[in-house]
C-alpha cells in the first residue's frame, strides 16, 4: 500500500483527536526546519508533508505499543520533513558540485595572486563567474530532466536559471551550446561526449571547459545588460541544442 493510499483512508473519530491534539506539534516542528534551514520558498512543501506525515501516524498507531502518540508523530513528521529537505537540498548539492568541478577545471593562478594587480583581479572574477556559470547550468539541467511533478516543480522554482542559460547559450557558437547541453542537460559522460563529437574524451573535456568560459562570460554580460534584449532572440532553448 502506498503513502498516497494510507493517506487517503478516512480517520476514525479517535484517530481525529489524536491529530487534532498533534497539529501544534507538526507546526512547531515545521517552523523549526525552515528557522534551521532559511528554506522559507518550501513552507508550503514542508507543512504538507508534516500533515502527511501526521495523517499517517494516526492510521499506525497502536496504543498498545506504550508510545504516546506526540511522540509517535513526532518521529514520523520529522523524518517526512527531513526527506522533503533532503529531495530539495539535492539539486543545490548537485549545482554546488557542478561549481566545484568548474572552479578545479579553472587554470590554477595562485602563483601570481600576490600580485594583486589589475590582471589578477580579472582572473580571479573570470574564475569567479566560471563557478557562477556552473551553478546556473547545474540548477537548469537537474531542473530540466526532473520527470512528472517534481520536475514540473523545479522548472517554476528555478524558472529564472532556465531563462539565464538559455540566454548565455543563444549567443554561443553552436558547438559550444551543444557540449553544455550534452554534459549539464543530458548529463552524459565526457567518454560519450567526445563519441558525440567525433573526438577523444579529454579533447571533449578541453572544449567542454572552453564552452563554459564563454558561457560564463555570456551570462555576466546578460547580467550587466550588456546584451539588450538576447533573451527575446530567437535562438535555441537549452533543451533543444542537443545531439544525435
Amino acid at each position: 500500500m502506498s503513502h498516497g493510499d494510507r493517506a487517503a483512508r478516512p480517520l476514525s473519530a479517535d484517530q481525529q483527536a489524536l491529530v487534532a491534539k498533534a497539529v501544534p506539534l507538526a507546526e512547531q516542528l515545521c517552523d523549526h526546519f525552515l528557522r534551521r534551514t532559511g528554506a522559507r520558498y518550501v513552507a508550503d512543501d514542508l507543512r504538507s508533508a508534516a500533515f502527511q506525515a501526521l495523517h499517517e501516524a494516526a492510521l499506525g498507531y497502536d496504543p498498545a505499543r506504550g508510545v504516546p502518540f506526540p511522540a509517535y508523530a513526532w518521529r514520523r513528521i520529522d523524518g517526512a520533513l527531513s526527506d522533503a529537505l533532503r529531495q530539495e537540498s539535492k539539486h543545490w548539492r548537485a549545482a554546488r558540485d557542478d561549481a566545484y568541478d568548474a572552479a578545479e577545471a579553472v587554470h590554477d593562478a595562485s602563483d601570481v595572486l600576490a600580485d594583486g594587480d589589475a590582471e589578477t583581479a580579472a582572473q580571479v572574477d573570470g574564475m569567479a563567474d566560471e563557478v557562477a556559470a556552473a551553478a546556473v547550468l547545474g540548477l537548469a539541467g537537474r531542473a530540466l530532466r526532473a520527470p512528472g511533478e517534481e520536475g514540473e516543480r523545479l522548472r517554476a522554482t528555478y524558472g529564472r536559471a532556465i531563462r539565464a542559460a538559455e540566454a548565455a547559450l543563444s549567443g554561443l557558437k553552436d558547438e559550444e551550446r551543444r557540449v553544455l547541453v550534452l554534459h549539464h542537460v543530458e548529463a552524459r559522460t565526457w567518454q560519450a561526449i567526445g563519441a558525440a563529437l567525433g573526438c577523444s574524451e579529454r579533447t571533449a573535456k578541453r572544449r567542454g571547459a572552453e564552452a563554459r568560459k564563454r558561457f560564463a562570460e555570456a551570462l555576466r554580460a546578460e547580467r550587466e545588460g550588456a546584451l539588450d534584449g538576447a533573451s527575446a532572440r530567437d535562438g535555441v532553448g537549452i533543451g533543444g541544442a542537443t545531439s544525435g
